[in-house]
């Protein structure tokens, strides 16, 4: 990926170097000067100065808001050059309702209209959080009268977003399919949740997944059969859609996430963490979740075991839902 030539119009401002000035408390309260280089993000960065603040993740608390009024500000902007020729811009919001892809789920699709002496609208089509920062970066282009736009003009400035209403819930629904396949699972003599272990998933409409730890035909005992063990997974889903149960999501004190989900939970979540595990619950089995889910199982309508395949020891189960 080759960096952008300075000559490249629209952004004003842009430094090769990748370096941003912000501002940050001390211990004593007082404002001082902070200068972070980026450089090691990605190759082909150009930016603006960015205000080093982490990103308020609003989808957490509600998968069913589509539309933030006058709540979000802009605090960076970016402009980039993809493998090819093709230009792009990057937008960082203060909080945001766009889902960043990760944990197998794909990003939000949506728009972001900015308050400044106009108008001006910026679409995005991907969503990406950046580890360093916690901040949340919406990709796409701005509409074609705003393309002479510096941050002087926007950084700072309130605006509106909304993200695609039938995109998230698609979303939304398959992530929430993939944590009750894991139930379904379970519910089979031999694959429960500490025997068979889920440990990663994809959660995109078109190929979907939940990987296990473990050989789902041993440890159930029926080899030989895969149409069988499929068939007795479709089974417990249809029951599971049919009792209507409440998907909950909510942060637990370590000891309380631990019993939701099972008596165990990940490696990677320590109970000295200074925040609190969210835990998604499904049919009364909880899971470490940061995606977005659906209110009731009847919402996925049907869900589908589609493919079983062992591995080196993991099971792959493949799903389809009615959309």
């Amino acid at each position: 990926m080759t960096p952008l030539s300075q000559k490249t119009p629209s952004i004003a401002a842009i430094t090769r170097g990748c370096v941003v000035k912000a501002t940050n408390n001390n211990r004593k309260g007082r404002t001082q000067s902070i200068t972070t280089t980026f450089s090691s993000l990605s190759k082909n960065y150009t930016m603006t100065e960015i205000e080093l603040k982490p990103t308020e993740l609003v989808y957490l608390k509600d998968t069913y808001v589509f539309r933030l009024e006058d709540e979000a500000t802009v605090i960076g902007l970016r402009q980039q050059q993809d493998e090819g020729t093709n230009v792009f811009y990057e937008i960082a919001l203060d909080k945001t309702i766009a889902y960043p892809a990760g944990g197998g789920q794909p990003s939000d699709e949506g728009k972001v209209c900015i308050h400044t002496d106009q108008n001006v609208w910026f679409h995005f089509d991907s969503v990406r959080m950046e580890r360093e920062t916690k901040q949340v970066w919406h990709r796409g282009s701005f509409s074609k009268d705003s393309e002479e736009m510096s941050l002087a003009n926007v950084r700072g400035q309130k605006c509106t977003i909304e993200v695609d209403e039938r995109i998230r819930l698609q979303h939304a629904k398959m992530h929430s399919a993939g944590h009750l396949l894991d139930v379904a699972v379970a519910s089979i003599p031999g694959l429960e949740t500490n025997i068979l272990v889920p440990t990663k998933g994809s959660h995109g409409v078109k190929d979907a997944y939940v990987e296990y730890k473990g050989n789902a035909r041993t440890l159930s005992g029926i080899e030989g059969d895969d149409e069988k063990l499929m068939k007795l997974m479709n089974e417990n889903l249809e029951k599971l859609i049919e009792k209507n149960d409440i998907i909950k999501t909510e942060y637990l004190a370590y000891e309380d996430a631990k019993r939701a989900c099972g008596g165990h939970l990940p490696s990677y979540i320590s109970p000295d963490a200074e925040e609190a595990p969210r835990i998604v619950t499904v049919a009364n089995l909880g899971c470490p979740c940061g995606g977005t889910h659906v209110k009731s199982s009847s919402e996925l309508k049907r869900v589908t075991v589609t493919a079983l395949r062992v591995k080196k020891g993991v099971t792959r189960i493949s799903y389809s839902v009615d959309l």
